[in-house]
């Protein structure tokens, strides 16, 4: 073998591992910059897992949008790595974060209906204690509506403690004060559909609503809506006067 061919070996064989060394040392080199973003947020989620743990209900707005911002920032690395079992590992774990990032949205979620439930369950409760049959008429829709939002909400919360914590303070006190306005608001709504069978020269069917109304009566639990409902009764049972000229 000729000197000539013994240096033309030494040289591919310098070229190959200059180029193996352009090749995977910039991707090892990028990926270990990636590590300390991906521990960031895995760290974020770990705390945020704990806070939406806890039946306290303090809504972690701060510690929630900063690992919401860490998964951003991840994530946005991770997509600049090339295809391969580094990248698949990473997104692994960044994909974990985010669950917990999607649980912790639920329980804020769930919470911030249950409190909005509980601010309508107070008009209703003193609506009914006062006899303001009006603002029972008026507040009523909007806090059955809130009901509903807020029992599918909880049932999202992840973790089964902190579901069922969840039902015992907020759905369950709302359900208590929707039972005791059921026979009001079935008042109520009576009221507006014997109006209209007057309105259709439908004595019968308000005949039928008025009797219908009196049984209802009897389960008003509050004292003053019970009275305020009865002045009402007896207003629609009144003869209506027509004077003639």
């Amino acid at each position: 073998m000729g000197k000539s061919t013994i240096w033309l070996g030494r040289f591919m064989a310098v070229v190959t591992v200059l180029f193996l060394a352009a090749v995977f040392l910039p991707s090892q080199t990028k990926a270990a910059s990636i590590q300390p973003v991906v521990e960031k947020l895995e760290r974020n989620a770990k705390q945020l897992d704990q806070k939406i743990r806890s039946t306290a209900f303090e809504k972690p707005y701060s510690l929630f949008n900063e690992t919401k911002k860490s998964y951003s920032a991840a994530k946005k690395e991770v997509g600049r790595l090339k295809d391969g079992p580094t990248k698949r590992q990473y997104t692994k774990r960044i994909d974990a974060a985010y669950l917990t990032i999607q649980k912790a949205s639920y329980y804020i979620s769930a919470i911030e209906s249950g409190e909005k439930l509980l601010t309508l369950k107070s008009r209703i409760d003193r609506a009914l204690s006062a006899g303001d049959v009006d603002t029972l008429y008026d507040v009523y829709p909007s806090f059955a509506n809130q009901l509903k939002k807020a029992s599918a909400l909880i049932q999202k919360a992840s973790y089964p403690s902190v579901r069922q914590k969840m039902v015992e303070k907020f759905q369950h006190p709302a359900e208590s004060t929707k039972q005791r306005a059921f026979y009001p608001m079935n008042i109520m709504l009576a009221f507006d559909r014997i109006i209209d069978a007057y309105d259709n020269d439908d004595v019968e069917e308000a005949e039928r609503l008025l009797a219908l109304c009196d049984q209802w009566l009897a389960n008003v639990k509050d004292a003053k809506t019970k009275k305020e409902l009865s002045l009402y009764l007896e207003d629609f049972k009144a003869p209506v006067i027509i004077d003639v000229e």
